[in-house]
């Protein structure tokens, strides 16, 4: 008798999901990403922790660097990505999304990638709300998209993600417009009652592409020698120019630079950062990449180096990849950096003014 009721109960549920699922199929598309990686850092720091980056985040430590799995919907008026994710990445990058209250912070937002629907509101335009991919920088959260394997400093300290609304309009071909309204500086919890407003402008030309982007309100930079900070107006531009349809070579140049007011209003901080990226194409499924960087930013607006010293150094990596199927890629890189004064954490609680990494990984999208 129990089992007949069930059967009963449950089989339209079933057939209803059933039918619906048939229905959208050709609208919604399942995939995901396992991206492992293992990195030795010469300086061996003490915790295993790597300083100054989100990718890679830990030393001598086979790991998962991300994972997620998303769901795409795409119809002529509505889109929609939902990503969910987990890994070292995810650990470091959200360590400073905002807890205000007790229902905001990490332990829910840094698991959600993506959360965003789009609407057409016309032929050449649309508006996204929620939780999306940043507009910022020329290298993505998700490694394998990007020329090279590690994240340069411009990367690790512009946004990632946003969250928000945002507004893109395709002028021609070959203009397009960004406009966003967001909760603030890579936060999805907001930390002050001010908002950010963005832009972005882009360019094609047979060649290449010009890309300004922009990032403006207030912001409160983390704390400092042990005292906290508060609210200051900071406005940041993001310049990328781009190749475009190139037999073998890509390549990518970004300079950043932003300005925020000090904490007694009277004078105006700053921060500024560059990288030339190249990749080269040896064969249908091998390629070597370089990256060439600079970041400096003398009143630790963004990078606190607990130390007397704030930081200013550049950098340089040479990387291989290698795609084992269409699925798989494995890619290895070793990467630089020197500084100006003492700030990377080495063993025993000492410092040194360089860094040198080994960095491998194997990825699987489907």
């Amino acid at each position: 008798m129990n089992r007949l009721f069930f059967f009963f109960l449950f089989t339209p549920v079933l057939l209803c999901l059933f039918s619906t699922s048939y229905a959208i199929e050709k609208k919604i598309v399942y995939g995901g990403l396992v991206d492992l990686q293992y990195s030795f850092d010469f300086n061996a720091p003490k915790n295993g922790d790597r300083a100054f980056t989100t990718q890679p985040a830990r030393h001598n430590e086979l790991n998962v660097n991300l994972a997620f799995l998303d769901l795409t919907y795409q119809t002529e008026k509505i889109r929609s990505r939902l990503a969910l994710q987990a890994g070292t990445s995810v650990q470091a990058n959200y360590a400073t999304e905002p807890t205000n209250g007790t229902v905001s912070g990490d332990e829910l937002s840094r698991h959600i990638q993506e959360a965003r629907i789009g609407y057409h509101l016309s032929d050449k335009t649309w508006i996204d709300a929620g939780i999306f991919f940043s507009h910022l920088g020329a290298e993505g959260w998700i490694s394998k998209d990007n020329l090279t394997l590690s994240r340069s400093l411009v990367a690790d300290y512009s946004p990632y993600y946003l969250s928000g609304i945002k507004i893109t309009h395709s002028c021609s071909d070959r203009l397009k417009l960004l406009f966003l309204i967001v909760n603030g500086w890579q936060n999805i919890s907001e930390n002050n009652n001010d908002k950010n407003i963005g832009t972005g402008i882009e360019y094609t030309f047979d060649s290449l592409s010009f890309t300004y982007n922009t990032m403006i309100g207030n912001e409160i930079s983390p704390d400092l020698n042990g005292l906290s900070r508060s609210s200051r107006f900071r406005h940041f531009h993001d310049l990328l120019i781009k190749s475009r349809g190139l037999e073998n070579w890509e390549w990518v140049a970004q300079y950043d630079f932003g300005f925020q007011k000090s904490e007694d209003e009277q004078s105006t901080h700053s921060w500024q950062g560059a990288l030339l990226m190249l990749r080269y194409k040896l064969n249908a499924l091998q390629k070597i990449s370089t990256r060439f960087e600079y970041f400096e930013d003398p009143q630790q607006v963004l990078i606190i180096t607990n130390r007397p010293f704030s930081f200013k150094a550049t950098g340089a990596s040479l990387g291989f990849d290698s795609e084992i199927d269409e699925a798989a890629l494995w890619r290895l890189e070793v990467r630089y950096i020197k500084a100006n004064n003492p700030v990377y954490p080495q063993q025993l609680n000492e410092f040194v003014d360089s860094n040198l990494t080994l960095t491998t990984s194997l990825s699987l999208s489907f």
